[in-house]
């Protein structure tokens, strides 16, 4: 019995022994292959919750003017973070990040005592704040560098310039056409997140340092750029028309030195805008051109050899070809090219669309780019409309010689406009002078771009003449420039309502000119879209010559061109027009300073005439209301014994 027991004990012990050195040898061996044969992979598994990879920002290149004036900067901030694990007092932390960063405490308290344990408490502080929060010293705090876009110049050319969104991207604009050039390339850190002790910080290392973007240096200008935008914004405020856009480019080079809109906006604020505010106009928006583009028909019948410069044509007061008489705004008589473009004649306009095949007009304006874009640097540039001859109908000819059946964008009437002011060549409008690098080394530089030649420098030469004419005696005589000699043309185009028809009320009015008129440096577009006031007043010639004007006056002298006009001095008038025929155009030009001879009242306004009748020690009579038309005895002639004058006005002075 005894040994029976015995035998029963020994049997359990060697099971509970066996049982034991099994679990012994499998917890050794788990040990062994945790330790030794999978150490690698719990390594690794360890360092990526103490190791993790950050993006470095590049810092995006500028974009400066032509002179150097900044337009768009690339400015240092700070994302402020807390880790928590090295935070002992939340509440101290709390306190000191709310006594710098515009962060309630109670707000940040909440964020540091939450489940993570990195945690962003602001994000692009300025590097002063930054500094200021760095002496603190503040357990937990650290700080990664951004970039932030800042555009100092605020809403200087702000819809050409565009913008970049959050991470730096460019969204519009120049920012969005050169975003590649601009934005260069980020880097790579190794942050390690999670600190081994609690005295050890976290670190980073960087493994592939950022490459900035490259700086772009714009043509235009940021005197002139504000000239426009502040001559722009005095008509907005004296007409408020719905929109408005000028635009200043070198005719020789293509280089646009200004290009202003109407509406804009501050870059810095672009959010809250909306987005038809931040519209390119000049580029994007397309209206019918009107009488501006009746110097290209004259430019086709000359070219093609269906007339030449001493040709001439009728004007009854009107215009007629079967089914239709056009308008004019006077019965002009027997006119030559130059007295129909300083008139502006749609009889005589009409005419010349009887003596050219439809296809002769397609392509003169087709060279001179209608129809297709012009190249120059920006996102969404429209081409504009002008249907080939085989969807023109009857009336197509005359109304395209008007200016009508077609539809262009201001850009490609200056760039059509400056193929005349520079002896014939279509040149392509650029907007980038040059590309350097973030230390200003130049990279890369753009020369001009000759796109064809459009016309003889015989024919170009002629056609300003032409559009001086316009300034000196025809319907352009508010764009006349105080020391320098200009030619261009006024338009006032009739918009199409939603029902198809020609508005009796709503137009658009520019003018379109070039300074000095035959050796010039810049053409000039001003253009107002829905100009409110008396309807007989909204023209071209009333409501966008004088700002011409200004400008080219300011931008001519900002620019150091010598005067080219006489001072003191008759100046023929190239348009010599016959007053006596209820004409509105004067036949010589008399400088105001002159006191022996009758001064030139025609085209002022009665208080300006007054003043000019009382410098020549004259008497007037005054007849009618508006813009003086006619005057006796004629402009130049000797002062008459009596000494005085009759002097006739009226409001219906149009293009």
């Amino acid at each position: 019995m005894r040994k029976r027991k015995l035998h029963s004990r020994t049997v359990r012990a060697i099971l509970l022994l066996v049982l034991s050195g099994v679990l012994i040898f499998i917890f050794v061996a788990r040990l062994i292959h945790l330790q030794i044969l999978q150490h690698n992979q719990w390594k690794t598994r360890s360092n990526k919750n103490h190791i993790s990879k950050r993006v470095i920002d590049m810092k995006r290149g500028n974009i400066y003017d032509r002179r150097g004036s900044e337009l768009a900067i690339s400015v240092d901030t700070f994302s402020v973070f807390v880790y928590t694990p090295e935070v002992k007092s939340p509440a101290e932390v709390a306190n000191a990040l709310a006594s710098v960063i515009p962060v309630s405490r109670d707000e940040i308290l909440n964020k540091i005592t939450g489940k993570q344990d990195y945690v962003l408490i602001y994000k692009e502080l300025e590097p002063k704040l930054a500094g200021k929060l760095k002496q603190l010293a503040i357990q937990g705090v650290k700080f990664e560098n951004h970039y932030h876009r800042y555009y100092p110049q605020k809403s200087l050319a702000a819809n050409l310039i565009g913008f970049t969104g959050t991470e730096q991207q460019g969204l519009e604009g120049i920012e969005l056409k050169y975003d590649k050039t601009l934005c260069g390339y980020p880097g790579l850190a190794i942050q390690e997140d999670i600190s081994i002790s609690d005295s050890e910080p976290s670190r980073m290392r960087v493994v592939t340092p950022p490459m900035g973007g490259s700086n772009l240096h714009l043509t235009i200008d940021a005197y002139i750029q504000h000239t426009l935008e502040s001559e722009l914004q005095n008509l907005v405020e004296k007409y408020k028309p719905i929109d408005g856009s000028a635009i200043v480019m070198d005719p020789h080079n293509g280089e646009v030195l200004g290009m202003a809109c109407y509406p804009s906006y501050d870059l810095n604020e672009f959010g809250s805008v909306k987005p038809d505010v931040r519209r390119n106009r000049p580029v994007t928006d397309i209206f019918e051109p009107g009488s501006c583009m009746k110097i290209f028909a004259v430019a086709s019948a000359i070219e093609h050899k269906r007339a030449d410069t001493s040709s001439k044509f009728y004007c009854r007061g009107y215009g007629e070809i079967p089914g239709r008489r056009i308008r004019c705004h006077g019965a002009h008589g027997l006119v030559d090219f130059h007295k129909a473009i300083a008139a502006s004649c749609n009889g005589a306009m009409t005419e010349i669309s009887k003596i050219l095949d439809p296809s002769m007009l397609y392509r003169t304006y087709k060279s001179f780019g209608f129809g297709d874009p012009t190249g120059v640097e920006v996102v969404s540039e429209s081409t504009g409309i002008l249907k080939p001859p085989s969807k023109w109908s009857a009336f197509s000819p005359s109304s395209l010689c008007l200016g009508h059946e077609l539809a262009v964008t201001g850009m490609q009437l200056v760039q059509a406009y400056s193929a005349i002011a520079n002896g014939g060549l279509l040149v392509k409008p650029k907007l980038i002078k040059r590309i350097s690098s973030q230390d200003n080394e130049m990279k890369e530089e753009f020369e001009a771009e000759v796109v064809r030649r459009v016309l003889s420098p015989e024919l170009a030469k002629s056609l300003r003449e032409m559009l001086m004419g316009v300034v000196e005696g025809g319907t352009g005589r508010l764009a006349k420039v105080k020391d320098y000699t200009a030619g261009g043309k006024t338009s006032t185009a009739q918009k199409i309502e939603p029902s198809g028809v020609y508005s009796t009320t709503k137009v658009v009015c520019s003018f379109i000119g070039m300074v000095p008129a035959m050796n010039p440096k810049i053409v000039l577009l001003v253009v107002l879209n829905e100009p409110k006031g008396d309807d007989k007043t909204l023209s071209g010639g009333l409501v966008t010559a004088e700002p011409f004007s200004k400008i080219a006056d300011r931008v001519m002298k900002y620019m150091r061109i010598p005067p080219d006009r006489p001072q003191n001095k008759i100046i023929k008038d190239i348009a010599a027009y016959n007053v006596e025929k209820n004409n509105p155009f004067a036949q010589i030009e008399v400088n105001s300073d002159i006191t022996d001879i009758v001064p030139n009242l025609i085209g002022k306004s009665l208080k300006d005439a007054i003043q000019s009748v009382e410098k020549s020690n004259l008497k007037a009579i005054f007849d009618g209301h508006g813009i003086v038309v006619s005057q006796q005895p004629r402009p130049g002639s000797p002062i008459p014994a009596r000494k005085i004058m009759k002097v006739t006005l009226s409001p219906d002075y149009r293009d």
